[in-house]
C-alpha cells in the first residue's frame, strides 16, 4: 500500500520558504492537538488549489522531546540532536516542539498558509522563532557558492528521504535535522575567491567539484560527501539563505530516511581526525540552533487523530 508523505518533504525547490518553531503549551488536549496536526496537509492542499501557480507545499514535523507525549512509541532513530565532546566549535542543540516548513513561489502565500495553521493549532501551541528564506540569484548561499548541487532527483528524493518497511509503523515519514546558521561575511569576503573554492571543493563561477587530486581533505565538500561500505550516505537538502544587513545566513534542513546520515556529516565537520583537520567552513560560519524532529506521514496523522 502506497502511504502518503507530507508534500513539502520531496518537492522540488521553491524560491521561498518559512521555518516557524513552535512549542506545545502545558496541560494540552492531546487529542485535539493530535486533530489539529492532521489538518494542516488539508490546509495545505486547500490553499493549494485556490493559488494553483505557487508550488505551495509544506510540512509539519514534530521534536523528539515532544513526540511520546503525543503519539506514544517514536520513530526507531528519533532522538535528540546530536552532541559531541571537543567540536571545533560550538554545535548547539535547541530542541523545538514542532516546526512548520512551508514553501511556495510566494512569500504572501506562505504567510497565508501560516496564518492559517495558526488558527488552527490556537491556545494549544506556542509560537518561536521564524525565518523566512529567499533564493539568492541562482540558487546560491550568500557566501557566493551554488548550494545544494548534489541532491537526489526524481524518484530518488523519495528514496533517500522517506522511511520504508524497515520501521512500517512510520514508513512514508522523514526524520528532519534543521540548523540555524550566521556567516562572518565580513570575514569570508575577505578572502579572495581561489582561497574560498578551497574551503568549498568547488568552483565558485561554474560550480565544478575539484577533482580528488586537488581538493583538500578539508573542504567542505570533502567532509559531507561519506562513503560507508561502498555507499554514499545521503540526504535530501531544503536549505535556502536568509537574513538581513545586520545578520546573513543559512536555513539548513535535511530530510532523510535515517538520522544517520546527517549525524556522520556533523561528526566530519566538526571533530577533528586523527591529522586534526575538519571542515574549514566552520572558520568562516557557525550554528546558532540545532533541532531534531520527525516528520510523519499523512496516513500516520489521520490514523493518530483518531485515536
Amino acid at each position: 500500500m502506497t502511504v502518503l508523505a507530507q508534500s513539502g518533504v520531496c518537492a522540488e525547490a521553491r524560491p521561498y520558504a518559512s521555518f516557524i518553531a513552535f512549542e506545545w503549551r502545558d496541560g494540552i488536549d492531546r487529542a485535539k492537538a493530535r486533530l489539529a496536526l492532521a489538518q494542516i496537509p488539508e490546509l495545505t492542499q486547500a490553499l493549494a488549489e485556490l493559488y494553483p501557480d505557487t508550488g505551495l507545499c509544506s510540512v509539519v514535523a514534530i521534536g523528539a522531546h515532544a513526540w511520546h507525549d503525543l503519539f506514544g512509541a517514536k520513530p526507531a532513530e528519533l532522538n535528540g540532536f546530536p552532541g559531541f565532546a571537543d567540536t571545533v566549535i560550538a554545535l548547539p542543540r535547541t530542541d523545538i516542539g514542532g516546526l512548520l516548513h512551508i514553501r511556495s513561489e510566494r512569500q504572501d502565500i506562505n504567510f497565508e498558509l501560516a496564518r492559517h495553521i495558526a488558527d488552527q493549532l490556537g491556545a494549544l501551541a506556542i509560537w518561536g522563532e521564524q525565518i523566512n528564506g529567499f533564493r539568492y540569484l541562482d540558487q546560491r548561499d550568500l557566501t557566493g557558492f551554488v548550494d545544494g548541487t548534489e541532491n537526489p532527483e526524481g524518484e530518488a528524493r523519495a528514496e533517500v528521504a522517506l522511511v520504508g518497511e524497515e520501521d512500517s509503523e512510520f514508513s512514508g515519514g522523514s526524520y528532519l535535522h534543521v540548523q540555524r546558521w550566521v556567516h562572518n561575511m565580513s570575514k569570508w569576503q575577505s578572502v579572495p575567491v581561489a582561497e574560498q573554492e578551497q574551503v568549498i571543493g568547488r568552483t565558485k563561477l561554474d560550480d565544478i567539484e575539484m577533482d580528488d587530486e586537488l581538493k583538500p581533505s578539508t573542504a567542505h565538500i570533502a567532509r559531507v560527501v561519506i562513503e560507508e561500505d561502498g555507499k554514499e550516505l545521503e540526504i535530501l537538502r531544503h536549505s535556502i539563505p536568509y537574513g538581513h544587513l545586520g545578520e546573513m545566513g543559512l536555513m539548513f534542513a535535511s530530510y532523510a530516511r535515517s538520522a544517520k546520515p546527517f549525524t556522520r556529516m556533523l561528526e566530519m565537520m566538526f571533530l577533528r581526525d586523527g591529522e586534526g583537520r575538519y571542515d574549514h567552513l566552520l572558520d568562516y560560519s557557525r550554528p546558532v540552533s540545532g533541532a531534531s524532529l520527525f516528520a510523519p506521514s499523512i496516513d500516520f496523522l489521520k490514523r493518530m487523530a483518531g485515536r
